[in-house]
C-alpha cells in the first residue's frame, strides 16, 4: 500500500484501540465511585453537623439538639442561636437510627461537657445498597463515619 494514500495502516489502529481499552479500564472503576458521592457528601454533612453541635454545646454551656425526621429524611440542628433544617440528598435515605425517642422522634443532644446522652448511629444509604455510618460514641461523643456497622 502506498503510504501517501491517506489511510491507516494497521498498526495504527491497533495502537489506538489499544490505548482506548486501557482508558476504559482505568475509567470504570473512578466512575463506580461516583455514584456514592452523594451518600459520602450526605453522611459528611451529618457528621459535622454533629460535631458542630458538640462544640457549641461545649463553647456555650448549653444543651444543644440534632433530631432526625426519618419519613422525610430530613434532620434539624437545634442550637442556642436557632434551628436550621437539613434535607439529604436526592437518592439517599435513612436506612436506620438507634437514638433514643425524644417526643416521638430520635435524638441525640449534648451536655454542656460535650457528652451525648446515649451513644448510638445513624444509617445512610443510597438507591444502590451502599450504606455510610454516623456513629457517636457514648461518654466522649466522638462522631466518625464507618462504611461498617458498628
Amino acid at each position: 500500500m502506498r503510504r501517501g494514500a491517506g489511510g491507516f495502516i494497521l498498526a495504527e489502529l491497533v495502537t489506538v484501540l489499544v490505548i482506548l481499552g486501557i482508558l476504559c479500564m482505568v475509567a470504570v472503576p473512578v466512575v463506580g465511585h461516583v455514584s456514592t458521592w452523594g451518600l459520602r457528601t450526605a453522611a459528611q454533612e451529618l457528621a459535622a453537623q454533629v460535631r458542630q453541635a458538640r462544640q457549641t454545646a461545649i463553647a456555650g454551656g448549653e444543651v444543644c439538639y440534632v433530631v432526625f425526621y426519618e419519613f422525610s429524611g430530613r434532620y434539624r440542628v437545634d442550637l442556642p442561636g436557632g434551628s436550621e433544617w437539613v434535607s439529604l440528598p436526592e437518592g439517599v435515605t435513612y436506612g436506620g437510627n438507634n437514638f433514643v425517642h425524644l417526643h416521638g422522634r430520635p435524638t441525640v443532644y449534648f451536655r454542656y461537657t460535650g457528652a451525648p446522652n446515649r451513644g448510638g448511629h445513624v444509617v445512610l444509604r443510597d438507591k444502590r445498597g451502599n450504606r455510610r455510618y454516623v456513629i457517636v460514641t457514648p461518654v466522649t461523643g466522638r462522631v466518625r463515619i464507618s462504611e461498617t456497622p458498628p
